[in-house]
């Protein structure tokens, strides 16, 4: 049997907080499960729930929190010299012409996870999101080195692989982060929650570990009959989807995560950015669409949960636009421009 390679040291901007989300970090430490190549692994960014996504043997850098996105480039560049880093990683979305500049302009090769398209220079770009609208990379020469779409949505196997088959009076609630994110969680459980009435019978609620009202909105989950979760595994959130008969979500990654289970949705585009790719899938009837504004309308809420739940409200989700695959082919293509840096047997 041929040695395995030599470990390369890969170097990864993330943040895993609650203005960014825990989504980014989930994905990444799923990405590295499936790259075959051997890797030593360091993380840089902010976030006390950002260790726990990734096992021992990974070293963790903390940045201060109160810089500008381009200090912090600066120190990530310091920091690769300091550890003698091979390549750079980036998934962090507040990057700007100046920071991925600097990045393109270092002597290490560097791979970007990015949503949105415009000034990112990388050796490689895997932009998962639909629209095609976000893949325009006008500063990127070799166009071979960016994969975009559905087929590279990064997100957990385990998504396309569950068989939807849920109890019938169910309803998942997942939220995202960020500000809004946080107050239509406390919106849904208030004064005016369309669960007053207790219509559904089974309802659990899923927020990720930096959600910072988790005591607030456990009392008064407590009350609706509300089963709360926080910071669940992937595996474990691909499984509640397939046992919900539909799911309440936010935006982002949840979106695609939904659609590969097979489970029927009702989206809150809770940011700006999240408007456009909603109202895409609405327009190809994978979801229900509340809008940016609508969402925070308890009443509009709760009538959209009571059509889909008589069935007059059409949510149908269509596996063959995310088939869950996104992640493993993802890892291929880093695999192969590991082997043509590197060599090795991947």
């Amino acid at each position: 049997m041929a040695d395995l390679p030599d470990p390369i040291k890969l170097l990864i901007r993330l943040d895993g907080d609650h203005n960014t989300g825990l989504g980014h970090a989930a994905r990444i430490a799923e990405l590295l499960r499936h790259i075959d190549h051997p890797l030593a692994i360091h993380i840089c960014g902010t976030g006390a729930q950002l260790p726990l996504f990734f096992g021992e043997g990974i070293t963790h850098h903390p940045l201060p929190e109160q810089i500008s996105e381009v200090e912090k480039s600066d120190h990530l560049l310091r920091m690769a010299g300091d550890i003698s880093a091979r390549i750079l990683l980036i998934d962090q979305p507040d990057q700007t012409r100046e920071t991925w500049q600097k990045y393109h302009d270092s002597p290490l090769p560097v791979i970007a996870i990015d949503d949105y398209g415009g000034d990112v220079q990388a050796d490689l770009i895997f932009n998962g999101t639909i629209l095609d609208d976000y893949h325009h990379y006008p500063l990127m020469t070799a166009k071979d080195h960016v994969f975009c779409g559905g087929d590279y949505a990064l997100l957990n196997p385990a998504f396309g692989e569950v068989r939807h088959n849920p109890a019938p009076d169910s309803l998942l609630i997942v939220i995202g982060g960020g500000e809004r994110a946080r107050q239509w969680a406390l919106a849904l459980t208030g004064e005016h929650s369309p669960f007053q009435s207790k219509a559904i019978d089974q309802i659990t609620m899923i927020v990720g570990g930096s959600f910072p009202d988790i005591d607030r909105l456990r009392t008064a989950c407590a009350k609706l009959d509300i089963s709360v979760q926080q910071n669940i595994r992937q595996a474990d959130l691909a499984d509640l989807l397939a046992r919900h008969r539909a799911a309440l979500i936010t935006g982002g990654m949840i979106v695609y995560e939904t659609l590969a289970s097979g489970c029927p949705a009702i989206i809150f585009p809770q940011e700006e950015n999240l408007i456009r790719e909603a109202d895409w899938f609405a327009q190809k009837d994978c979801l229900i669409n509340l809008g940016y504004e609508g969402g925070m309308d308890m009443k509009l809420v709760g009538q959209q949960l009571a059509l889909l739940y008589k069935g007059q409200q059409r949510a149908a989700n269509d596996r063959e636009l995310i088939d869950g695959k996104g992640m493993i082919r993802a890892a291929q293509e880093i695999d192969k421009f590991l082997s043509r840096l590197y060599g090795g047997n991947t």
